[in-house]
Parts: C-alpha cells; structure tokens; sequence
C-alpha cells in the first residue's frame, strides 16, 4: 500500500477530536470521521490499524496534552492563583461560545459512554485527566500552595470544572464556569494563606 499523504494523521485525528467531543464516541462513526477530515480513507487504516479505537485513543492523549499546556501556559502568565482561575476559567467558556455549546471536552464525553466498557479508552481517559490534575498541582505548588494540598485542591478542581463544562452545554450559558471559578479561586487563595501562616509560625 503507497504511503499516505503525511498530513493525513493529524487531519484524522483532528476530525475525531472534534467529533468525539461533540457527540461521544459511540455516536461517532469512522466514515464520519474521514470525511471530515478530508484525509484517504485508505490512510485510516494504514495510520491507525487499530481502528476507530485506536484512533479515538490518539485523539484523547492530544487533547489531553493540549488541555496540559493550557494549564501550564496559563500558570506561566497568571500572576496570582486568582489570575489563573479567572484565566483558565475565561478560556473555556470562549471555547464554548465560539463552538456554539457544541464543544467541550472529548475525554469526558468518551468517558461518560464508553468507561469502563472498553480497556483501552478507560485508561487513555484516566491517563488524561491524571495528566490534568498533575499540572494543576504542580501550577497551585507554584503558587505558594503546600503539595498535599495542592494536590487534594487540584483534584476538586478538575471535577468542577468538568462538571461545570457539561452544565454549561445543557444551559447553553458560561454562568456555571463564572460561578465555580470565583468559588475555586477563593479556595486557592485561603489555602495559600493556610500554607504562608504555617511557614511562618514554624519560623
């Protein structure tokens, strides 16, 4: 079989990221997906020989790698932990609201239909959101936050945010994101002055 333009992998996966996160993968078929991406089909199946599974898998440790530099980015530019939720916050619900309430998140949505019946998405999904909640640790950390706390505040994190995500597209509004990220943020900056005190009292 002749080589498939090389391109045709990111198109591929591209296509089913959007698609995945806009309705799951079980509603998502392969065709679908091809012809979205305007790739061969032929190259479907020499670059993913696994199928629509495998491809499904490479789409989520993208999106899970590209939601991992929104984090750290945002870390990087925000000034305060109040900046970073606030930032973080607003990046998402423009997401949502160019997208329609149409976009989202494609682990959630493959999660949501397909965990834990399928192995292999189960543990593509649960190695994204372990991803996430790394970079949120290490980015309240940098923040002043001590680590187990950082760690325990990032996990409550993700899944408000996660679940405000999924609020929000049934109420085709951003007010659940404008609403968790003031709460997260408080949170963030009473366990910053938690871990300043202790530091201080040990001196």
């Amino acid at each position: 079989m002749p080589r498939p333009p090389s391109d045709s992998r990111p198109r591929l996966v591209a296509a089913a990221r959007e698609l995945l996160q806009r309705q799951g993968y079980q509603a998502t078929g392969l065709s679908e997906i091809v012809a979205a991406s305007g790739a061969p089909r032929g190259s479907l199946y020499y670059l993913f020989p696994g199928g629509k599974q495998e491809l499904a898998v490479a789409a989520i440790g993208e999106s899970a790698d590209e939601f991992t530099r929104l984090i750290r980015e945002t870390a990087a530019h925000a000034p305060d932990v109040r900046s970073f939720c606030e930032r973080f916050a607003m990046h998402l619900s423009r997401g949502l609201v160019e997208s329609g309430y149409l976009g989202g998140c494609p682990v959630s949505t493959v999660t949501l239909d397909s965990a834990p019946r399928s192995t292999a998405l189960t543990l593509a999904c649960r190695d994204a959101y372990r991803q996430w909640r790394t970079a949120l640790t290490q980015a309240l950390v940098r923040y002043g936050i001590a680590a187990a706390r950082a760690e325990r505040l990032a996990a409550l994190m993700l899944s408000a945010v996660e679940g405000a995500m999924i609020i929000a597209r049934a109420e085709c509004s951003t007010a659940p994101l404008d609403d968790i990220h003031l709460d997260l943020a408080a949170l963030a900056i009473a366990a910053t002055d938690s871990t300043q005190t202790s530091r201080a009292t040990e001196v």
